[in-house]
């Protein structure tokens, strides 16, 4: 015989008993949904943005050839332009001025075309509204994209002042690009003007190349690619956007995932709900099992349950999703702080799969929360189910489930990456966050076996509540374990980061003074100028460094070269060494390289490379490997002298000076700034001025991170209101026999009190040291996997305790709260019984 329960008796009337439980589930999903969403509507639109963009830029160009840095020379344009099969080429100087931008000079790209090579190729270069193509000829004019204008407040016909490889020059705007390209605010020149003004004749850097008629791209790419210069590409606009992703991937890939967090905790609060619910209802089950129900009709009746937390949950969470990402797109643009992509203004498109992505996700949520409170209820025994405490008869038996998922946690986290994601670490640490469920019964049996019974009245029955009735326990501080672990695990990560960036800092600033030409990569001091300030009578000893990307790497971005006044003999006064082996005195000069070009590239101490400059290759040798957060793409680092060997270039981006014994640094800056009055366009900054830059940038790229970890924060205070409220509700006949046998109702206050600081204690401790376990995946294996760099490990002692005592403020206010209700309630209990 079969009992068929209607689905609002099944499933509606046990979710309306605890309405406040039932609200802060479908919250806890909701959050979820909408902070995944976002920043994975958040991250597809950049990309696909800034690929399109490219494609958009290219026109109807089939193949790129470009290289960073000086470029190549401009006979490559006329051997391409005349090469079979090339229909149209349009060359391009791509170079950096600065613009001036409340008080300091900012770096600014400026693109030399050639306009009417650009308007064959459809290219969206050329102002539409201007009459005549060669009033971009006119050396002084120039024109902006609408991100420009917008940025500097500048309108077609008024005057710009750009510094121009050091010259400050003013620019006439004679129109505005059709639409924003990638990179956002860029302005637009004749290349011929841009080859003058920036000393750059002879030389581009890009050339856009339309094949004819039945000319295959592929075929075309072979025959060229080896006879091209050193360090040079010639790809397709989609190879290009391609590129860009792959740079950006592992990023995109750790914010989506802290994203995710979110949804995962909302999972542990459907659980805990559930799991107090069904305890709830063991003896209304046991009795429609004595009338018929079968274990599947009680299981699927869970499950719906699970389901209707998580369908509002999901109605909820995506419009909010939208809104968040439309919001941050309009106002941030497509960069979450990393520096990957544009922060131009984006308007967001709908993205039905992603819904529909997402919508799954939160309904695989629903189901794994609802998973486990519903196969205990269909397995309990109806016997058991109408004994009193029978919620506590399995719990000393999850101990080995709990076992055997911490030994695959090990075992998935020795899992290589994949694609540079490590998919091994992150199933490890959803294995680590489930074994959570199946150890805190156990653990806090095994707490209350070993602490001592305290000897008052009142803590001793708190003491022995959690030791008696670890399955409620377990219920009850599973979402708030998990939500707390998961912040502590973030906090961890962020600020050891944060803290060896600044140790980072401190370590390689040993200079008293630090001297930039500006932002820009075309910001340059002359050869001239650089001798005089390192003769001058306050500098002791100087050190300049020039810096210029190259292309080491297939399919990979540019790599910063830097050119730095090196010893030789002991590197470690400019570099934070990890690793290396003496310079030889003959061969190929030294080079050393960063900790992340090393991880990208797989180069080992004693290979030999070869770095392509001015258009010619040449050999190094890697001696060394060391730290550096700065440069994301990586680095390659070589002493100046052989910079200026090969290249004739004595310029330099900057100058570390150190002073003479005796005079200060403020003294030192009025006197440098009184005798080369140029040094006041220039930045002439103190170490401790520019780490506190750094850090500021810093904490700006973490933006997303910081946000992400509040929201944990939510919903750990959710996990507490709703574990202590709904165990409240539970014990309302154990309050009532209390105040039944003589306890005052200041007794019964007093004793949830203390349960509450024992329970919340005990959550604390425990998601704390399951936090730290999390943080130790984070920083030694999702970050050296992900990013190729390692950081040490620096615990913020002071924001843990801050959330800590968040958290057990919160379970004890909410736990007087609920007893407020329960205990008016009393003598109705005691009625009913």
């Amino acid at each position: 015989m079969s009992l068929h329960i209607p689905w609002r008796a099944a499933v509606w009337r046990p979710l309306r008993q605890r309405p406040g439980a039932t609200a802060l589930a479908i919250l806890g999903v909701a959050l979820g949904v909408a902070l995944g969403l976002a920043v994975a509507l958040i991250n597809l639109q950049a990309v696909q943005d800034f690929a399109g963009g490219l494609r958009r830029l290219a026109g109807e160009a089939d193949l790129v050839l470009q290289a960073p840095g000086k470029g190549f020379s401009e006979d490559w344009y006329r051997r391409l332009a005349t090469a079979q099969g090339v229909q149209v080429a349009a060359p391009q100087l791509r170079v950096y001025g600065e613009i001036r931008v409340d008080g300091a000079w900012q770096s600014f790209p400026v693109w030399g075309i050639a306009p009417f090579a650009s308007i064959r190729l459809g290219q969206p270069l050329v102002p539409t509204q201007l009459a005549h193509p060669e009033a971009l000829f006119d050396p002084h004019s120039i024109v902006l994209s609408p991100a420009a204008a917008k940025q500097f407040h500048l309108r077609v016909g008024e005057t710009m002042t750009l510094r121009a490889a050091g010259v400050t020059r003013s620019f006439r705007v004679i129109g505005l690009l059709p639409v924003d390209p990638p990179q956002g605010a860029v302005g637009v020149a004749d290349i011929a003007s841009a080859q003058w003004l920036w000393g750059r004749i002879g030389w581009l850097n890009r050339v856009d190349l339309r094949l004819a008629p039945g000319v295959d791209p592929t075929g075309f790419q072979c025959q060229w690619q080896d006879r091209l210069p050193p360090g040079s590409s010639l790809e397709t606009p989609q190879q290009q956007g391609a590129v860009a992703a792959r740079a950006s991937r592992a990023y995109r890939a750790n914010l989506l995932v802290l994203s995710l967090v979110a949804l995962f905790t909302g999972a542990f609060l459907i659980y805990a709900t559930l799991a107090l619910g069904v305890v709830r209802q063991r003896r209304s089950l046991a009795v429609l099992r004595v009338l018929g129900l079968r274990r599947r009709e009680i299981l699927a009746s869970v499950l719906a349950q699970g389901l209707a937390l998580g369908l509002p949950g999901i109605a909820l969470g995506i419009p909010l999703g939208n809104l968040a990402a439309a919001t941050a797109l309009a106002r941030l643009g497509g960069d979450l702080g990393a520096g990957y992509f544009s922060a131009s203004h984006l308007a967001l498109r709908g993205h039905p799969l992603l819904w529909l992505a997402f919508a799954g996700a939160g309904i695989a949520a629903a189901l794994l929360g609802a998973g486990l409170p519903a196969w205990q209820a269909s397995r309990t025994t109806v016997v058991r189910a109408l004994g009193q405490g029978s919620e506590e008869d399995e719990a000393g038996q999850k101990l080995l489930p709990g076992l055997i998922l911490l030994i695959l946690a090990a075992l998935s986290a020795a899992i290589p990456p994949l694609g540079g994601i490590p998919y091994g670490a992150y199933l490890a640490i959803a294995i680590l966050l489930f074994a959570t469920l199946f150890l805190i019964g156990p653990l806090a049996r095994l707490l209350g076996r070993i602490l001592p019974v305290p000897e008052g009245a009142l803590g001793r029955l708190a003491f022995l509540q959690m030791r008696g009735t670890p399955g409620r326990v377990a219920h009850s501080l599973s979402a708030i374990v998990v939500a707390f672990s998961l912040v502590v695990a973030m906090a961890i990560m962020v600020g050891s980061f944060r803290d060896s960036v600044a140790d980072w800092l401190v370590d390689i600033l040993r200079a008293d003074l630090y001297l930039q030409a500006g932002s820009g990569p075309g910001a340059r001091i002359s050869g001239e100028r650089v001798a005089a300030i390192c003769s001058d009578s306050v500098v002791r000893q100087c050190s300049p460094m020039r810096r210029l990307q190259v292309n080491l790497l297939p399919g990979h971005p540019p790599v910063e070269l830097l050119a730095r006044g090196l010893d030789t003999a002991d590197p470690g006064r400019e570099l934070q060494i990890l690793r290396a082996i003496p310079a030889a005195q003959v061969g190929p000069p030294p080079a050393w390289i960063s900790e992340i070009l090393a991880g990208i590239s797989h180069w080992r101490l004693g290979e030999i490379v070869h770095i392509p400059v001015d258009g010619r290759a040449h050999a190094v040798r890697i001696v060394g490997i060391y730290r550096d957060y700065a440069y994301q793409q990586g680095a390659i680092s070589i002493p100046i002298e052989v910079y200026r060997r090969w290249t004739g270039d004595d310029s330099a981006n900057g100058l570390a000076l150190w002073l003479r014994p005796g005079i200060s640094v403020v003294n030192a800056q009025a006197q440098l700034i009184q005798r080369f009055p140029e040094l006041r366009q220039w930045q002439l900054e103190t170490p401790r001025a520019i780490r506190a830059e750094s850090l500021r940038i810093f904490d700006r790229s973490f933006a997303a991170t910081y946000a992400l970890e509040a929201v944990a924060i939510v919903i750990g205070l959710l996990g507490v209101a709703n574990g202590f409220g709904a165990q409240i509700l539970l014990r309302q006949r154990e309050f009532a026999l209390f105040r039944t046998i003589g306890l005052r109702r200041r007794d019964v206050v007093g004793l949830l009190l203390r349960e509450s600081l024992l329970l919340s204690s005990f959550g604390v401790a425990l998601g704390g040291a399951l936090g730290f376990a999390i943080s130790l995946l984070l920083i030694d294996l999702v970050n050296p996997q992900s990013f190729h760099w390692h950081m040490g490990f620096h615990p913020p002692w002071s924001n843990l305790l801050l959330v800590a005592a968040a958290l057990m403020l919160a379970s004890v206010v909410t736990m007087l709260l609920s007893a407020r209700k329960a205990l008016s309630s009393a003598l109705t209990v005691v009625r009913d019984e």
